[in-house]
């Protein structure tokens, strides 16, 4: 099984070396978490775990796109080497506006993942990776593996998401018309980030604008009518210069809602958050990258360092989009 380019097997086998060190002598090794997925990998590729092995993941009590991106980056590990994902439902998420239990409800109604993956139930012997590492043990059919995310692979193979994005879309109630009139969707990060608070996540309003001017371009050269709503919080003078431009201004709308419309947008600028990404791996349109945390798949169209975007991109990609 080639999965892993040879740098990143290297990579891996000396972490896994120093892990080892480090437990040999007794030094502390919780920061070495994330490492647990390339030890896996290199366990998978050499035939010590075998296909089929059982995953899962959970843990995580921050926000629904780091969460479902724990989940999305663990089926694209699991179908890259050969195991099965086994679906942990959500339990707790950041910002809820009502009911936890309900909350967590309706984004699993949302993603539909038990549509396509068995779900967690007590039938299951859950093994942390971690301890699995540490005392290997014969798996049995019901022994599920588990792990936080699967970020140490995915981040490095992000294309691997296109394995699994279109059955994860189809378990979703995504409308799948494309009309005449094109659709974008600017995703505004505001409330928990700010020029002084949280600014690595910021992108002041001046950057994009200079992107909604690029989409405007593109559609006056492309010959099309373009729609263009800001998804964002905060109050609509806040807004001012977006509506300016003659954009249709959604704040403070419901979290599930705005996903939706940005999964279904023909055109979606991404901000620096992993709602965004969510919603760009699951778009069949054309994605604006904002460079971040999570790096772009191979298709997508990055931003200059001032916001604006190649137009002459944008109207290839326009072309070449695929439908849902």
């Amino acid at each position: 099984m080639q999965v892993l380019q040879r740098k990143h097997i290297l990579q891996a086998d000396a972490r896994s070396q120093w892990y080892r060190f480090k437990l040999t002598f007794g030094l502390g090794v919780k920061t070495e978490k994330n490492f647990l997925v390339s030890e896996a990998a290199l366990r998978f590729i050499r035939g010590i775990l075998p296909q089929g092995a059982k995953i899962t993941t959970f843990g995580r009590r921050d926000g629904i796109g780091m969460q479902a991106l724990s989940r999305m980056s663990a089926i694209a590990f699991a179908r890259a080497f050969g195991a099965e994902y086994i679906h942990t439902p959500f339990e707790s998420i950041d910002h809820t506006p009502a009911n936890q239990i309900s909350w967590a409800q309706k984004w699993e109604d949302f993603f539909g993942f038990s549509k396509h993956y068995k779900v967690i139930d007590e039938t299951y012997e859950i093994i942390d990776y971690q301890d699995y590492m540490q005392r290997p043990k014969q798996l049995a059919s019901n022994s599920v593996l588990f792990f936080q995310q699967c970020w140490w692979f995915t981040r490095r193979y992000p294309d691997f998401y296109l394995n699994i994005a279109p059955e994860l879309r189809a378990g979703m109630n995504l409308s799948t018309e494309r009309g005449e009139r094109l659709r974008a969707a600017i995703h505004v990060r505001r409330g928990d980030v700010s020029a002084s608070a949280n600014k690595m996540r910021y992108t002041d309003d001046a950057s994009i604008l200079r992107s909604i001017d690029s989409l405007q371009r593109m559609a006056r050269e492309a010959g099309r009518d373009l729609a263009i709503s800001v998804y964002s919080q905060g109050s609509p003078e806040e807004f001012a210069a977006f509506k300016a431009r003659g954009c249709e201004l959604h704040l403070d709308t419901d979290a599930i809602e705005t996903m939706k419309a940005m999964i279904e947008s023909d055109i979606l600028v991404m901000s620096k958050s992993s709602f965004s990404y969510v919603a760009a791996l699951l778009n069949t349109g054309v994605i604006v990258y904002e460079p971040t945390f999570n790096p772009p798949l191979s298709s997508w169209i990055r931003k200059r360092d001032d916001g604006s975007v190649d137009v002459k991109r944008l109207v290839a990609a326009l072309d070449k989009a695929r439908p849902a």
